[in-house]
């Protein structure tokens, strides 16, 4: 009965944590940092202060990793409700979203090949751009290291919703269609909120989209890739 009350209170204490880190973003000095920085910091001096280890933490809190799953198969509706954005541009989006699948992909494995990274960690890197649930599986299946790869997609996630637009608008890029599937398609969920707290709405649509598609793009196209790598790669000494 204890057992099941503390598990209850993980799970609750998170979602409480998180909601008082999006309270903090009020404050001008905490303002352009992502909730999830702050939560994820408050929840480990939580942990260490306490001497709670991560696995009974985790009995409670996997629960909410499991619902991760629903969220993304839930992306589905703004891929049918915004259906007319993407027939209307639909050449410049596609390649849009295929040519960021690749960049996606082939950045982390020619990175990877310039520091000598493990093979296994390079394999981990990978579906980076791709959110969460989805870029867990990507790595399980091609053999690389789940965790791992969760820590570099909530890095790059942060690293564009800090950025991403502020880059784009050093180039003078203004379109609202290209700032959402840059943000989308390089940043997933996390690009996206950022998006979402600026109230660009069609930039929102636009992002949701390219974050769903190129996470499907991304999970057919790596393990084909590295089949490739792997045939020919080694043959001549890539």
């Amino acid at each position: 009965m204890f057992s099941a009350f503390v598990k209850i209170l993980y799970f609750i204490g998170t979602f409480a944590i998180f909601y008082f880190a999006k309270f903090l973003t009020r404050f001008k000095w905490l303002k352009k940092l992502p909730p999830i920085i702050t939560a994820s910091a408050v929840i480990i001096i939580f942990l260490k202060v306490l001497n709670i280890s991560f696995e009974e933490y985790n009995s409670g809190a996997k629960y909410i990793t499991f619902l991760l799953g629903p969220a993304t198969i839930a992306l589905a509706y703004p891929l049918i409700k915004n259906r007319e954005i993407l027939l209307q541009n639909k050449r410049a989006i596609y390649f849009g979203f295929l040519f960021a699948t690749f960049v996606a992909i082939f950045s982390a494995a020619f990175l990877g090949k310039i520091f000598h990274t493990k093979f296994s960690i390079l394999l981990s890197m990978l579906p980076k751009s791709v959110t969460t649930p989805i870029a867990v599986e990507i790595s399980r299946t091609i053999g690389g290291i789940p965790e791992l790869t969760a820590c570099a997609v909530i890095f790059t996630g942060i690293l564009g919703a800090i950025f991403g637009r502020r880059v784009l608008k050093l180039f003078g890029v203004k379109n609202h269609i290209a700032i959402g599937l840059s943000v989308g398609a390089s940043s997933h969920v996390m690009g996206t909120s950022s998006l979402a707290e600026r109230k660009e709405f069609r930039q929102v649509a636009i992002s949701t989209v390219a974050l769903t598609i190129v996470a499907i793009l991304t999970a057919i196209l790596t393990p084909l890739i590295i089949k490739l790598y792997l045939k020919f790669g080694t043959a001549l000494g890539i």
